[in-house]
């Protein structure tokens, strides 16, 4: 049974296709001048953000691989490699960056319904180190397309992603956080609440906002009687 809030793994791989549908039409609005303008990533463009796109693409293809079968695969072999391929990747030009975010994004969609309906996976490691359950791979990918898409800062918001997704989001954004930040008691404007630890100061707001402030720290559309407190940056 999935904790409240949380997507089932093949409820995360219907969504996926919707999610990859959406940035490849933001992709074919964009011109390659804006392929080179910051994103919200820092120190990154929009083709840096694109490039870790279709990267993260392949490397969770390694951990579906590693649920699957019980042998350790890592997503990326170090991280100075991941760097690197990001670099290279970025250093495309628009339509072969494009090109190559569908194809990865395609490739892992038709490798992932592997995952779809099994209770036997095994448990895989994330970059950090941390152990995830095996099932909650597609949950990872949903996720990076679905926050980096938003990362373009091209009209795309978490305001046009489905609802249960952003419920997922700040679920697990709230777990997250919860080791440097305050009592908190996030209200949403559906009338669903999250608790870090325990409670405390109320913050009001569209979830969608309120994801926007756990994920990325913007405070853009949320109240609170108290002056919001600078959250710890996560992925």
């Amino acid at each position: 049974m999935m904790t409240e809030g949380k997507l089932s793994a093949g409820r995360a791989i219907d969504l996926l296709a919707d999610a990859d549908r959406a940035l490849a039409v933001t992709m074919a609005r964009m011109t390659e001048a804006q392929l080179h303008e910051s994103s919200r990533c820092d120190g990154w463009t929009r083709a840096h953000v694109l490039a870790h796109v279709a990267r993260n693409a392949d490397g969770l293809q390694h951990l579906v691989q590693w649920a699957t079968s019980g042998r350790e695969h890592p997503a990326y072999s170090s991280p100075e490699q991941r760097d690197q391929d990001i670099e290279e990747g970025a250093r495309q030009p628009l339509p072969r960056l494009r090109a190559d975010v569908v194809a990865a994004s395609n490739a892992f969609r038709s490798r992932v319904e592997t995952l779809r309906g099994r209770t036997d996976l095994s448990e895989v490691r994330i970059a950090s180190g941390r152990p995830t359950p095996g099932d909650r791979v597609p949950w990872m990918r949903l996720r990076e397309v679905t926050y980096h898409h938003v990362d373009l800062d091209l009209g795309f918001t978490f305001a046009h992603v489905p609802p249960e997704v952003v419920r997922a989001g700040i679920t697990e954004a709230v777990e997250r956080v919860r080791a440097g930040a305050p009592p908190l008691t996030l209200i949403g404007t559906d009338n669903r609440r999250w608790h870090i630890h325990g409670g405390g100061n109320e913050v009001h707001g569209h979830p969608a906002d309120l994801l926007f402030w756990l994920a990325r720290g913007v405070e853009h559309g949320l109240t609170s009687h108290h002056p919001l407190p600078q959250l710890p940056s996560w992925g």
